[in-house]
């Protein structure tokens, strides 16, 4: 019901420019209550108004050029009451307004039979509250459907007992033959180690245990291993664990970016995995941490350093691409700052010879410029994001947020003006700020629960009722990323994500696909057809938004 009243009270503001907006609620007949909200805006004809109710469709085409929208608002709010046993009316005059009337049964008794479900809901109904992006109940572990594969053993892990005070690896891993593997390896290299088979187990286990290092599947039943990389690194406790990926999906960028220090792919052999270890405990046990900062301006370096500075970290700072070059050939650092406009050449310069210089290891960039980027600077930018990790950050508070994330500073011990910033960077949404998601979904209900969670991060939801609609709105507008469901009438998300990667402007188009069920074979059909990651239903909001904020474009 709040989602119908936002939406009938939304269109009244968008078309109300001078004079009022109420919204009333009195009893009807039979048990049943109205809500009218009226304007004084421009009204509707009457030889129109059965046309608002239709998909995609608003009073005239001048009306939709003027105040924008996709014209589905009407269409989805008048399904969801017939859905719960009412309707929606409207009563206008061009020039006088129009009152727009939601009545329902009290008690809630459907009237009519719902249409059929193609695909279960994504999220309970009632809709969660917009305020909270976390909004569903926490997914209970795993059920016959979820549940981990079994090599028919169960993993001798140190859960019970832990042998090696401050020597723990957590390893986040489904397969219980390879799970038994990275125990015995850890012992050989004098760790204990304790073994997580679900995403859910590894969130609890992290902040419980605070391991010396993770290593992290990325194929869990019960989430994605990277929903579960970002959420570690977004938890003040647990950012600063280092995270190394061991997975048979080759995500490495995607990983990297989130502040992973290293890749291996299955099937990997045994040294690489103790390399794996050893770069564990390496980030781990290190004292001392380098930063370099690439600014020509002086009293702008100075207060980043000002800005930056820690116990433990080493901060070089120069004012040319000469410079920073000289720097990179002598010393190893955890990350780098730089701006693009420098005297002696530009950021691009200087991340053309990175890019093509084997022989040096690069760190994480944060381009740092304090403005937004011009599409061309972006499109630049993504030339070079294939071999060196590129990330940036327009407000001080941002740029605090990514340079500790890639240094694993340990928030706690950070100073408390630091802190503070940190807070204020995860109070804004800044992945999800702005972004235009389209979500392919058929359920009036999922629909209206996404927007309620979505829309209050900042985001801008568009939305398409199957495949079809979904191939036809990326034809004529860029999005960030797409919420593809599978179970769709006209045409399913497996075809349309097969159409989209034929399409060459939108095969690096980030997709979420919503599956059904978390089988193996369900998430590999998905990944095949051209998914960047997936999600099982019924879904937990913050697993999705963890999602979103992965593959959202960086």
């Amino acid at each position: 019901i709040l989602q119908i009243l936002k939406n009938l009270l939304a269109n009244a503001i968008k078309f109300t420019n001078a004079g009022e907006i109420s919204l009333r609620v009195e009893s009807a007949a039979r048990d049943r209550v109205r809500f009218i909200v009226c304007d004084s805006g421009i009204g509707i004809p009457r030889d129109q108004q059965a046309v608002i109710f239709e998909a995609f469709r608003q009073a005239d085409g001048g009306t939709s050029r003027r105040f924008g929208g996709t014209g589905l608002g009407l269409s989805i709010s008048r399904e969801l009451a017939q859905r719960m046993g009412g309707d929606i009316s409207v009563d206008s005059e061009p020039g006088r307004g129009s009152c727009f009337t939601l009545e329902l049964p009290l008690h809630g008794t459907v009237a009519t039979p719902a249409p059929k479900a193609v695909s279960p809901p994504l999220v309970p109904v009632p809709m969660p509250a917009p305020a909270e992006p976390a909004v569903s109940p926490a997914a209970p572990h795993a059920t016959p459907d979820t549940a981990p594969p079994s090599s028919g053993q169960e993993v001798e892990d140190d859960s019970a007992s832990r042998q090696r005070p401050g020597r723990l690896i957590l390893a986040v891993e489904d397969d219980s033959t390879f799970a038994q593997a990275l125990v015995e390896l850890a012992h050989e290299l004098d760790f204990d180690c304790v073994v997580a088979s679900t995403a859910e187990d590894a969130l609890r286990l992290a902040p419980e245990l605070s391991p010396s290092g993770i290593l992290l599947d990325i194929g869990l039943p019960d989430a994605s291993g990277l929903s579960v990389l970002e959420r570690l690194k977004r938890d003040p406790a647990t950012r600063h664990i280092p995270v190394h990926v061991v997975s048979a999906l080759d995500r490495t960028h995607t990983a990297l970016e989130l502040g992973a220090v290293g890749f291996v792919l299955k099937p990997a052999t045994r040294d690489r995995l103790a390399e794996a270890i050893h770069q564990l405990e390496d980030r781990q046990q290190r004292e001392v941490r380098n930063l370099l900062i690439i600014e020509d301006d002086a009293q702008l370096r100075s207060n980043l350093k000002l800005l930056l500075a820690q116990d433990h970290l080493n901060i070089v700072a120069v004012g040319t691409v000469a410079g920073a070059l000289e720097q990179l050939s002598a010393t190893t650092f955890d990350c780098m700052i730089t701006d693009l406009a420098l005297p002696d050449g530009t950021g691009y310069d200087l991340l053309e010879h990175m890019a093509t210089n084997e022989s040096l290891s690069f760190p994480p960039v944060i381009v740092y410029t304090g403005r937004a980027l011009t599409r061309d600077e972006e499109q630049r930018l993504r030339r070079y994001s294939k071999t060196i990790i590129i990330k940036g950050a327009r407000s001080p508070e941002r740029l605090l947020d990514e340079v500790t994330l890639f240094l694993h500073s340990v928030e706690a011990s950070l100073p408390a003006s630091q802190q503070r910033l940190l807070r204020q960077a995860r109070q804004r949404d800044a992945m999800l700020d702005g972004r235009t998601i389209l979500l392919a979904e058929d359920d009036v209900r999922n629909i209206f629960a996404l927007t309620a969670v979505l829309e209050p991060l900042g985001v801008n939801l568009e939305v398409a009722r199957n495949g079809r609609e979904a191939l036809e709105h990326l034809q004529q507008h860029d999005v960030d990323l797409v919420l593809m469901d599978i179970m769709m009438p006209e045409m399913d998300g497996l075809t349309a994500m097969r159409r989209i990667r034929e399409q060459p402007q939108l095969a690096s188009l980030p997709i979420i696909a919503l599956t059904a069920k978390a089988m193996a074979d369900d998430r590999e059909e998905c990944l095949a057809a051209g998914a960047n990651d997936y999600i099982a239903k019924p879904i937990q909001i913050d697993k999705l938004v963890s999602l979103c904020r992965v593959w959202c474009p960086k």
